[in-house]
């Protein structure tokens, strides 16, 4: 259905006329998102009872309350539903059947059950309980805080007769917390897990603390690394075989093995190559004192014009020899550490991307138009000597501080 068929439609509607209005639209349904039904609920709920307190509206007291802790409620159930289907989808935990309804606790209680390879996640889930139990005492199916009477017939909310606004206030803004650290962790958490890089019991997440509290792998021998290795068990609840495994994993993954100072090397260049190109780039860039200051350029000023002229000869005296020095395998790989490191990638996916890399410079056939757009970035130096380091060579990151 084409815009102006929708219009047409809707026309004399009382909520959902088309009115061609940028302050007060709001977007849902194609233009929505998910999102927006987990934060909208808990949102609600929060500005309403806000609402209350703050401009003392007693008479308001006994009619809003209801839609202030269902609103409590749905929030807690959408975002709870919301980690469930996302960590089955990944794989995390497995699908027990449940099916759809509005039974928060069950909900709750297989996340819990599930001891999600994850120590931010459980404490999340952890300190869930309570709101939990407290609104699925009160509304077990969802029923009790949307209808006067429940599917028996029965009074709802039979057993309670006062609620305290403040009190619910306060809580409120404790459970959005906790619902927006679930949903947040959520993703990041399915997010990391696609690297590959995990164990059943951790996390990439935990994976990186528990390798910055190790202490280097030439180390390992050492007396002082059973303390360590019973601090990190007792503060991520890890046996000794899950230690064993994050330990492997940690050593497997270059970003993480750097960690405890192992080095991989990179898949096409040498430390040599990244220090000689880096070096030429220093050349085009040179570093800038106090005393520098940017000089308004004027057009008729001839030795300016030289200046150009002769910074313009420079870079094409670099281009060609970096053209010269890296083959095409080079480039790709160099091209990488820029970009993974600027766009924040996952170290795992470094493989894939300089192969990509290799495909679109084949494609190209214009090395050179890709070495110019490299040493024109300011910022190289900064991102090269970053992905050095998540790259697994830790001798280069160190090396380039002082270029």
């Amino acid at each position: 259905m084409s815009d102006i068929d929708t219009e047409h439609q809707f026309k004399g509607d009382p909520f959902f006329e088309i009115i061609h209005d940028g302050e007060w639209n709001a977007t849902l349904g194609r233009q929505g998102h998910e999102e927006n039904y987990l934060d909208g609920y808990i949102e609600a709920a929060i500005e309403l009872a806000d609402a209350i307190v703050e401009k003392k509206l007693y008479e308001k007291r006994d009619t809003l309350i209801l839609p202030i802790l269902y609103n409590a409620r749905h929030a807690t159930e959408l975002n709870i539903k919301f980690a469930y289907e996302k960590l089955i989808s990944a794989g995390a935990i497995r699908d027990d059947g449940h099916g759809l309804d509005h039974n928060i606790s069950a909900y709750w209680q297989h996340l819990r059950d599930s001891n999600v390879g994850d120590i931010k996640l459980r404490h999340i889930v952890a300190a869930l309980e309570v709101f939990v139990r407290s609104l699925a005492r009160i509304d077990a199916d969802g029923q009790e805080l949307r209808y006067h009477r429940n599917r028996d017939n029965d009074l709802s909310l039979e057993k309670f007769s006062i609620v305290n606004l403040s009190l619910v206030q306060k809580s409120l803004r404790e459970l959005h917390a906790l619902l927006s650290d679930l949903k947040y962790r959520t993703l990041d958490f399915v997010d990391e897990r696609a690297t590959g890089t995990f164990t059943a019991a951790c996390s990439r997440r935990d994976l990186n603390a528990i390798a910055r509290a190790l202490l280097p792998r030439d180390r390992w021998t050492d007396a002082a690394f059973d303390e360590v290795k019973t601090a990190i068990r007792q503060r991520f609840g890890l046996s000794s075989n899950e230690l064993s495994k994050a330990c492997k994993e940690i050593q497997r993954t270059r970003e993480l093995a750097a960690l405890i100072g192992i080095e991989t090397p990179l898949l096409y260049l040498t430390d040599d190559d990244v220090m000689w190109v880096i070096g030429q780039w220093r050349s085009l860039h040179p570093k800038r004192s106090q005393d520098d200051t940017d000089i308004e350029f004027d057009y008729f000023d001839i030795s300016r014009l030289e200046e150009m002229q002769e910074r313009g000869r420079l870079y094409q005296e670099v281009i060609n020899a970096v053209n010269q020095r890296l083959d095409s395998g080079k480039l790709a790989d160099f091209e990488v550490m820029f970009y993974r490191e600027r766009d924040r990638i996952p170290s795992e996916y470094y493989d894939r991307m300089v192969a990509a890399k290799l495909e679109e410079h084949a494609a190209a056939k214009d090395s050179k138009a890709e070495i110019r757009h490299l040493l024109e970035k300011t910022n190289l130096l900064q991102n090269v000597r970053g992905s050095a380091m998540r790259l697994g060579r830790v001798a280069l990151a160190a090396a380039l501080q002082d270029i």
